[in-house]
């Protein structure tokens, strides 16, 4: 292991508090060299938006982020906010992100769709990842916990138009609210819906593309449209319980479901 390998090992474990961390020994004192470039213009990049924000610690910022309403944003150090990812925390409750969170590329966390009506928010736990070109609607509230783990092009709705009324455009009859909730160490995979009112229990496996339109129980494993159980990480586990909320969890409450809803993106 050479001496620059050591030092990247020692200066990333110290930046995400894990002095277990290692790297891949098959890298080039050059590859790492362009690695720590690229990082320190990150670093660089995020020191404006620590000034303008809630964010402690380092952040490391990548090319074209934009972000709006900056002082509603709350972070723990180690943010990674990589190229193109846009965030809007315009809402009642703003974006809360923990330690060592990652946004990859392109991916789109907004709070608030229209101003006549303002958002909830989004609250993502330690040591979680949203994956590039993910998108996450905040409107009704979004709770997502620890170690969870995002393929690319995940979409989150916490929000539905109201369709009911045949006489009235839907676009006029106003939208209901209702918060996703994704418990601690969950994986979703590639491409995966998640609609509005929707509970993941802890451990569950989201394939890819599944459209996920109920409650989840811990540790099912669950793929399909719309989403079913097809196993369970836990054997005994029962499949076909709903996952019931545990106590002390931190959610933003539902409000009452209306008539003639269904769960869908705006």
């Amino acid at each position: 292991m050479s001496a620059l390998q050591q030092f990247v090992e020692r200066l990333v474990g110290t930046l995400k508090n894990d002095p277990d961390y290692r790297i891949a020994s098959g890298y080039t004192d050059r590859q790492l060299t362009t690695i720590l470039w690229h990082r320190g213009r990150q670093v660089l990049r995020g020191l404006t938006l620590r000034l303008r924000s809630g964010i402690t610690g380092p952040v490391l910022r990548g090319r074209r982020v934009t972000i709006e309403h900056a002082r509603q944003l709350v972070s723990g150090p180690s943010l990674i906010l990589e190229d193109g990812v846009h965030l809007n925390a315009l809402s009642s409750d703003g974006i809360t992100l923990g330690t060592n969170v990652t946004i990859a590329r392109h991916a789109v966390l907004t709070c608030t769709g229209v101003i006549a009506e303002l958002g909830r928010g989004i609250r993502i736990g330690d040591r979680s990842a949203i994956g590039a070109y993910s998108f996450l609607g905040g409107q009704g509230g979004i709770t997502i916990g620890t170690d969870v783990i995002m393929g690319a092009g995940v979409r989150i709705f916490s929000e539905n138009h109201r369709f009911n009324d045949l006489e009235v455009a839907i676009r006029a009859q106003g939208t209901e609210r209702l918060p996703v909730v994704i418990e601690d160490d969950c994986w979703i995979g590639a491409g995966a819906t998640i609609l509005a009112g929707v509970t993941i229990g802890t451990g569950c496996v989201i394939a890819a593309s599944a459209v996920v339109t109920k409650d989840v129980p811990p540790y099912a494993v669950v793929a399909g449209v719309p989403a079913r159980v097809v196993s369970s990480r836990r054997p005994e586990a029962p499949k076909a319980e709903p996952v019931g909320r545990p106590p002390g969890l931190q959610l933003i409450p539902a409000r009452p479901r209306v008539d003639g809803m269904r769960r869908g993106d705006r």
